[in-house]
C-alpha cells in the first residue's frame, strides 16, 4: 500500500480551501451584483410606474438588468445591444434561467429601433447613444414612457394620447348605440400591428367563442371561450381577458363561472352577451357568470372593486355620466334561456327592468319594470345627455338617467303625421307597407335599433326607421330600412349623415332625412353571392366597415373604397376600430381558406413609409465561416433510413421506408423543454426545437445524450432541416440560421425579412416577417419564406439561398393587390354558371382577389414549404426555383390553415390536391364534413392528418368519432391534368378508400413506416362520458397511446401506453427507431434494443 506524505495532505488541503474562498467570494459578488441590478430595476419600475405590457431595455450588456426589468408575467422583455459578444453572453444568462421567450435579446444598429410604430409600454436606457429621441417616442405606445439616463441623471418622459384616435366602450361603441368611433387613424388594414390566440374559435355551427370585445385607456378587454377547438363535447372555459391594446400582450385573465350554453346554435343569438362587458375610466363591468350581478373590475389588474347586488340577471349594461344602466330579467336572464334545461317552452318569459346605479359608490337611483303591454325590446336601451331611451312594447319611452322620472313617450303604433317629413314619393309608397306588428320574439332574440346622437332619436322597428327628437318624441322625418342578416338594422350617425346598413346606399340628413349622397359604386365592391356575416357592422367617421364578405371599407368622405375578403370579424360580434387599429376577433369560418388569416388581429392601415428592403448586413458570417471553406461538407444526400425534415422529406410525405419493430420497448427519454417540435434523424443525430425557447437542440441518437445548443433570436416553430453537415433552419426574429451539424456553431444567418422590424405575436416578441424553422431544399438550393400574408406588410419574401454560404440566389416578393370599388367595371367576363349561393360576377375573374363567394385565388398566407420533387408550393401557390410564381397549379400536400396548426378544428384539413376550391356551391368544409352535400365531394385524398407514399395515402377522419382509412394514391409527378380538389358528384360514384376502422383514440401524429402504420394519440370523448379524468385525456393532460397498426389491412399489431401523448405531428422514425415529441416536453426513443 502506498504512504501519503503528510505535506501533500496539507497542500492538498490549503489548495481546496483557497478554490472554497473564491468560489465563495465570487459567488458573493454575483449575488452583491445581482441585488443590485434587482435593486435598480425595482427603482425603474416604481418610478414608471410600469405595470404590464412591453419593455425594451437599451444596452443589454450582460443581461442581468434585463432580467431584473421582469416585473411580473403580465410582461415581456426585450434587451438590445451593438455588440454581438455581449448579446450572445446576455443569451446564455437568460437561457440558465429558464426565462428564454419571456425575455429575449437581439443585436442592432445603435440608432433605428426594431419596433413598429407604437409597440413598447417602457423604454429603458441608461445610455441611449445614437438612438435619437424622436426614435424612441415613434415606438411608444400612448401613454407610454421613456425612462433615459442623460450624463448620470434618469429622466422620465411620457408619450401623449394621440387626439385623433379613440376608444370604443361599449358593444356599440358607447351608450348611445352609435356604433361610429371618431377615431381619425383606423382605416384599410395593410400592416400587422399584433396577434394572439386562440387561433381559431370552436365552431363555427355553435355558439360564437367570442361574446363582446370593447376597448378603453390603451387596453383590450374580451369575453372567450377557451375551451379546445377539437370539440363540442368539452365543456365551455370562459374568460374575461385583458391585453395591451397596442402590442396584445396578455395582461390577466379573470374566470367567469358560467356562461351561455356553448352548443346553441348559430345565428341564433343570444342577443345580449356583446352587452355584457363595458370598460370606462380605469373599470371593466361584467357579471362574472351566468345569471350574476354584474361586478366592476380594477383595469390594470382585474381584481374586483365592486358587485352590484341589485343586478343580479343582468341581461345587458351600459355605462352613462357615472350612471351604471343594466337589464335584468326575473326570474332568470334571458340569455340563460337557450339552454336545453328550457327546452319544451314554446316563448321564454321573464319579467325585465332596468336599474340605474352610481357606479362609483354602488347606491341605486332608480328602477323601471316592465309590463305586459311594455315588453322591453333587447339592444335598445340607449342614453345620452341626461336622457335613458328604450323601446316598450311598440313604444319609445324616454326617462332622466340621474332619477328615473318619464319624460316622454311615443303613443303606441300611432305617428304622429304632423310632425312627419317623407324624404320621396318612393319612400312614401314603401313606408304604407311598412307596419308595426305585434309578435313573440325567439328567446334571445331582437330586431330593433335605437340610436341617439345631436338630440336626434333613431328607431329602427319593423321595416321603418323613424327619427325622433330627443326633447319631446315628436317624430321629425320617416323612410324604410331593412335588417341586417339574422341582425337588427345596422343604424350610423357620422358627419351629420344618416347611413342605413346593408347597403349603405345613401346618406341622410340627420335633421331632415333628405339624400345628401349616394354611394351606387358599393354594390360593385361588394363579392356576390352567399348572404351577409352574421354579425352586426361598426363605423368610423371616414369609413363604414361592412361585413358582407370579409371587410368591406366603404370611404363616407373620398373614393378610397377597398375590398378585404381575406379577414373577417368573428360570428355574433364582428369587428371594432379602435385606438387607430382595427381589431378582428378569432373566428371559425371555412370560406377563402386560400388566403384568410387566423387568430385574434390587430391591424394598423397604411404606413408613413413604403416597405423598402434594407440589403446592409442581411448575411452576417458566424465563427464557424471561415472554416467552412476548407472543409467537407459531406454528403447532402440523406438514406431513405434517416428522416432529415419536417415530414420525413420535401413531399412532407410523413412517410420512410425505414420499418421499425412491432415489439418497441422504450431506449432512452429526455426532457428537453416545454413545447417541442418534432424531431429530426440524421448523421446519427437528433435536432429538435424548443419552440417558445428559441432554442435548437442537438442530442445523440443512440442514447439520447446532449450534444449541444443554439439559440436563436425568436421562436423556431418546426424542426431543422440536416442537410449533409449542416444545420438550416428559420427563426420568427425573421432570421434564416446555418450551423454546423457537429458542435451546432453558427455559420451564417441571412435576414429573410425585408427590414429588422419586431411586433408581437402571441405574446413573444417576432418579426412583422417570420420564418417558419423548417427550410426545403430542392436540388441544392435552400428555400425559405418570411412573412404571414400576401395581403399585409408589402407582402411574403421567398429566397432560394445556396446552403453553405447564404449567398442570395433567387428572391420575389409575393404581394397581392388590394381590389377597389372599380375593379368590376372592366367589362364582360365569361362566367360559370351560378352553384346554388356561389354566384360569380365581373369581379371573380378581373379584379386581383380573383374572390366568389367562398374562394379566393388571389392571395396566400404563410406555411411550410412543400414540393412534388420539381415545383416549390407556398399553400395553394406554385413556384418554379427560380421563385417565380406558375399559373397552373399541381398536385402536392397542403393544409386548408397551416400545416402546423394542431388545433383539430372542424373546418382545417390535411389534403393531396391542386388547392383549386373555386366554383365550390359553400364553404369547403360543408362539404368535406358532408360528404355528397350540395351533390358535390372532396375528390381528392383529405383527412386531419395524413401520410402516403407512391400507391397510398393514410389519414383520419373525424366521422362519428375518429376513422383511420387508407385510399388510393397516384405518385407526385408535377405533370397532372389541372383538376379542380372539389368536385360535382357523379351516379357511378363510388369512395375510393381502400379500407377504414373506427379508432377508439385521438390522433395527434401518424408515420407510415415500411409495413407499418404508428398512430399517436390521446383518449377520446363521448357524449356519454366526459368526466374530469375523459376530458384530461382528451385534452393531452392524460396519459398518451402508440398504436402499431398494418398498412395492408389497418389490423393493429402493438399498442404502447406514452406517459404523455404526442405533439401534433410529433413523431419520426430513422435507422429503425422511433422517435416521439411529447406534449410533457420530453422526447422519447423507441427500439427492439
Amino acid at each position: 500500500m502506498e504512504r501519503v506524505n503528510p505535506m501533500q495532505i496539507r497542500r492538498l488541503i490549503s489548495i481546496t480551501f483557497v478554490s472554497l474562498l473564491v468560489t465563495s467570494c465570487i459567488s458573493s459578488m454575483t449575488m452583491a451584483e445581482n441585488s443590485i441590478q434587482e435593486k435598480e430595476a425595482h427603482k425603474i419600475l416604481n418610478t414608471t410606474g410600469f405595470k404590464g405590457g412591453l419593455i425594451v431595455h437599451l444596452g443589454c450588456g450582460d443581461g442581468k438588468l434585463t432580467v431584473a426589468l421582469l416585473a411580473n408575467d403580465s410582461c415581456l422583455v426585450h434587451g438590445l445591444g451593438e455588440d454581438a459578444r455581449d448579446v450572445d453572453q446576455a443569451r446564455k444568462y437568460i437561457e440558465s434561467l429558464g426565462l428564454s421567450g419571456k425575455i429575449s435579446v437581439d443585436s442592432f444598429d445603435g440608432q433605428n429601433l426594431p419596433y413598429i410604430d407604437n409597440l413598447v409600454n417602457l423604454v429603458v436606457a441608461e445610455d441611449p447613444g445614437k438612438v435619437p429621441l424622436t426614435e424612441v417616442m415613434r415606438v411608444l405606445v400612448p401613454k407610454g414612457v421613456a425612462y433615459i439616463g442623460y450624463g448620470g441623471k434618469w429622466k422620465k418622459i411620457v408619450k401623449p394620447w394621440p387626439a385623433n384616435i379613440d376608444e370604443w366602450t361599449h358593444f356599440l361603441h358607447d351608450a348611445s348605440g352609435n356604433a361610429v368611433s371618431q377615431d381619425q387613424i383606423a382605416g384599410p388594414p395593410r400592416r400587422m400591428q399584433w396577434l394572439a390566440a386562440p387561433q381559431w374559435c370552436r365552431n363555427h355551427h355553435k355558439l360564437a367563442s367570442i361574446s363582446s370585445v370593447v376597448s378603453a385607456k390603451g387596453k383590450l378587454f374580451y369575453i372567450v371561450d377557451e375551451a379546445t377547438a377539437g370539440t363540442m363535447l368539452v365543456p365551455g372555459r370562459w374568460l374575461l381577458v385583458a391585453r395591451d391594446a397596442f402590442n396584445g400582450i396578455l395582461l390577466w385573465k379573470q374566470p367567469i363561472s358560467s356562461w351561455a350554453w356553448e352548443r346553441h346554435g348559430f345565428r341564433s343569438g343570444p342577443v345580449q352577451l356583446p352587452r355584457l362587458l363595458v370598460a370606462n375610466e380605469g373599470r371593466v363591468y361584467i357579471p362574472l357568470g351566468m345569471n350574476q350581478a354584474v361586478s366592476s373590475l380594477d383595469m390594470a389588474t382585474g381584481n374586483i372593486i365592486i358587485t352590484y347586488e341589485q343586478t343580479k340577471c343582468a341581461e345587458e349594461i351600459i355605462l352613462n355620466d357615472g350612471v351604471l344602466l343594466t337589464v335584468k330579467g326575473k326570474p332568470i336572464a334571458e340569455q340563460a334561456g337557450i339552454h336545453p334545461n328550457m327546452r319544451g317552452r314554446k316563448f321564454f318569459t321573464n319579467t325585465k327592468s332596468i336599474v340605474a346605479i352610481k357606479a362609483e359608490t354602488g347606491d341605486e337611483l332608480w328602477t323601471w319594470i316592465e309590463n305586459e303591454s311594455e315588453l322591453l325590446m333587447p339592444l335598445t336601451l340607449a342614453a345620452k345627455g341626461g336622457r335613458v331611451l328604450f323601446q316598450a312594447g311598440d313604444e319609445i319611452k324616454c326617462m332622466d338617467l340621474k332619477n328615473g322620472k318619464v319624460l316622454w313617450c311615443t303613443p303606441p303604433g300611432i305617428q304622429k303625421k304632423e310632425a312627419s317629413r317623407q324624404v320621396s314619393e318612393n319612400d312614401k309608397k314603401k313606408s304604407r307597407k311598412a307596419k308595426i306588428k305585434k309578435w313573440k320574439r325567439k328567446v334571445g332574440w331582437s330586431t330593433s335599433t335605437l340610436v341617439i346622437d345631436d338630440e336626434i332619436v333613431l328607431w329602427a322597428n319593423a321595416g321603418n326607421l323613424k327619427a325622433l327628437s330627443a326633447r319631446d318624441g315628436n317624430q321629425i322625418w320617416e323612410c324604410p330600412c331593412k335588417e341586417g342578416f339574422k341582425s337588427p338594422t345596422d343604424i350610423f350617425i357620422a358627419n351629420g349623415l344618416v347611413w342605413l346598413g346593408p347597403d349603405y346606399n345613401v346618406g341622410r340628413n340627420l335633421r331632415t332625412g333628405e339624400v345628401k349622397r349616394r354611394l351606387l359604386e358599393l354594390d360593385d365592391l361588394r363579392t356576390v353571392g352567399h348572404h351577409h356575416r352574421c354579425y352586426r357592422e361598426k363605423a368610423t367617421n371616414r369609413y363604414i366597415i361592412g361585413g358582407y364578405r370579409g371587410m368591406e371599407f366603404f370611404d363616407l368622405v373620398g373614393n378610397n373604397h377597398s375590398r378585404n375578403n381575406w379577414v373577417r370579424g368573428t360570428c355574433q360580434y364582428g369587428i371594432l376600430p379602435s385606438n387607430g387599429l382595427v381589431y378582428a376577433p378569432s373566428h371559425a369560418c371555412g370560406c377563402y381558406m386560400e388566403a384568410k388569416l387566423y387568430g385574434f388581429w390587430a391591424l394598423a392601415s397604411e404606413g408613413k413609409h413604403d416597405i423598402k428592403i434594407e440589403r446592409n448586413l442581411r448575411l452576417q458570417k458566424g465563427p464557424a465561416y471561415i472554416e467552412k471553406s476548407s472543409q467537407s461538407t459531406g454528403s447532402a444526400i440523406h438514406t431513405a433510413q434517416e428522416w432529415p425534415t419536417y415530414r420525413h422529406d420535401i413531399l412532407r410525405s410523413g412517410s420512410t421506408p425505414s420499418t421499425v419493430p412491432s415489439s418497441l420497448q422504450q431506449t432512452w427519454r429526455v426532457k428537453v423543454a416545454g413545447d417541442i417540435s418534432q424531431p429530426v434523424v440524421a448523421e446519427g443525430t437528433v435536432l429538435i426545437s424548443a419552440i417558445d425557447e428559441h432554442r435548437v437542440v442537438a442530442l445523440t441518437a443512440d442514447d439520447g445524450s446532449s450534444r449541444w445548443t443554439f439559440t436563436a433570436g425568436g421562436r423556431v416553430d418546426s424542426p431543422p432541416t440536416i442537410y449533409g453537415d449542416l444545420v438550416l433552419f428559420g427563426s420568427a426574429n425573421g432570421y434564416v440560421y446555418c450551423l454546423r451539424l457537429k458542435d451546432g456553431k453558427l455559420i451564417w444567418r441571412f435576414r429573410a425579412s425585408p427590414r429588422d422590424l419586431r411586433t408581437i405575436a402571441f405574446d413573444q416578441v417576432e418579426s412583422v416577417w417570420p420564418v417558419h424553422g423548417s427550410v426545403l431544399v430542392l436540388n441544392g438550393i435552400a428555400y425559405v419564406t418570411a412573412g404571414r400574408s400576401s395581403y399585409l406588410d408589402g407582402g411574403i419574401f421567398m429566397y432560394g439561398l445556396e446552403p453553405s454560404t447564404g449567398k442570395v440566389l433567387y428572391e420575389k416578393c409575393v404581394s397581392s393587390e388590394h381590389p377597389r370599388a372599380d375593379e368590376g367595371k372592366k367589362g364582360p367576363a365569361e362566367m360559370n354558371a351560378k352553384l346554388t349561393q356561389n354566384a360569380t360576377d365581373p369581379k371573380t375573374f378581373q379584379a386581383p382577389d380573383l374572390s366568389d363567394a367562398f374562394s379566393m385565388k388571389g392571395g396566400t398566407t404563410s406555411d411550410v414549404l412543400v414540393s412534388d420533387g420539381k415545383s416549390l408550393f407556398l399553400r395553394t401557390f406554385r413556384f418554379n426555383k427560380e421563385c417565380v410564381q406558375q399559373e397552373r397549379s399541381a398536385r402536392h400536400l397542403f393544409s386548408t390553415s397551416g400545416l402546423l396548426d394542431g388545433n383539430e378544428n372542424h373546418r382545417s384539413h390535411l389534403l393531396v390536391g391542386t388547392g383549386d376550391f373555386s366554383r365550390i356551391p359553400v364553404a369547403y368544409s360543408w362539404i368535406a364534413n358532408r360528404g355528397g352535400a350540395y351533390k358535390s365531394h372532396v375528390a381528392v385524398p383529405y383527412g386531419l392528418t395524413l401520410a402516403f407514399d407512391d400507391d397510398s395515402v393514410w389519414g383520419v377522419r373525424r366521422l362519428k368519432g375518429y376513422t383511420l382509412f387508407a385510399d388510393v394514391h397516384e405518385s407526385l409527378t408535377g405533370d397532372d391534368d389541372e383538376r379542380p380538389d372539389l368536385r360535382s358528384l357523379t351516379q357511378n360514384f363510388k369512395s375510393t378508400w381502400k379500407w377504414s376502422k373506427v379508432v377508439n383514440m385521438r390522433p395527434r401524429a401518424i408515420v407510415r413506416a415500411g409495413n407499418l402504420l404508428l398512430l399517436g394519440g390521446m383518449s377520446t370523448l363521448s357524449e356519454k362520458e366526459n368526466s374530469p379524468e375523459a376530458l384530461a385525456g382528451f385534452e393531452g393532460r392524460g396519459t398518451g397511446q402508440l398504436w402499431l397498426m398494418s398498412t395492408r389491412d389497418g389490423a393493429k399489431v402493438n399498442e404502447i401506453t406514452l406517459e404523455a401523448p404526442p405533439t401534433w405531428d410529433g413523431m419520426a422514425v430513422a435507422n429503425g427507431r422511433l422517435y416521439v415529441s411529447k406534449v410533457d416536453g420530453t422526447l422519447e426513443c423507441f427500439s427492439d434494443k
